[in-house]
């Protein structure tokens, strides 16, 4: 059983607050007026894949498929009132984690264009861009 410090696989029943809490930690970007795509759907089907890790207090979700060689970080998603506590780096550290234990070689994510600080973010952390087009920005990193 996970402690109350690391990330555990979401249940079917936390579906819907796990696509609110996505919805809302996207939710400033679509009041830039940012065009995103559906940065919640498929919630309850990757749940029932094994894809989706919560803190016990649904306060992070990470959503992850860890198939070798690369695994996909598609998601991760912090409530407005547990930001700046780390736990974004948490779950990136989980991610790293997950992915390396199934024997994945690297890790690959895309965010949006208008995300610089995201970009940035990834950057600092091992991520290298792949590939841009006016929407996204695919990125790839090597894992040890």
């Amino acid at each position: 059983m996970a402690n109350a410090s690391q990330p555990r696989l979401a249940r079917a029943g936390e579906a819907p607050a796990i696509v609110r809490l996505i919805d809302a930690a996207y939710q400033t970007y679509r009041d830039q007026n940012m065009a995103l795509p559906d940065v919640s759907g498929g919630v309850g089907e990757a749940i029932k894949d094994g894809q989706v890790w919560v803190m016990d207090d649904l306060s992070g979700a990470l959503m992850l498929s860890t198939t070798p060689p690369t695994a996909h970080l598609m998601n991760v998603a912090v409530a407005s009132q547990a930001r700046g506590r780390g736990l974004g780096g948490l779950l990136i550290r989980f991610a790293l984690k997950l992915a390396q234990d199934a024997g994945c070689e690297n890790i690959a994510l895309a965010t949006h264009v208008d995300m610089p600080d995201n970009v940035a973010l990834y950057s600092h952390l091992g991520w290298q861009e792949t590939e841009r087009d006016e929407r996204r920005v695919r990125m790839l990193r090597p894992l040890p």
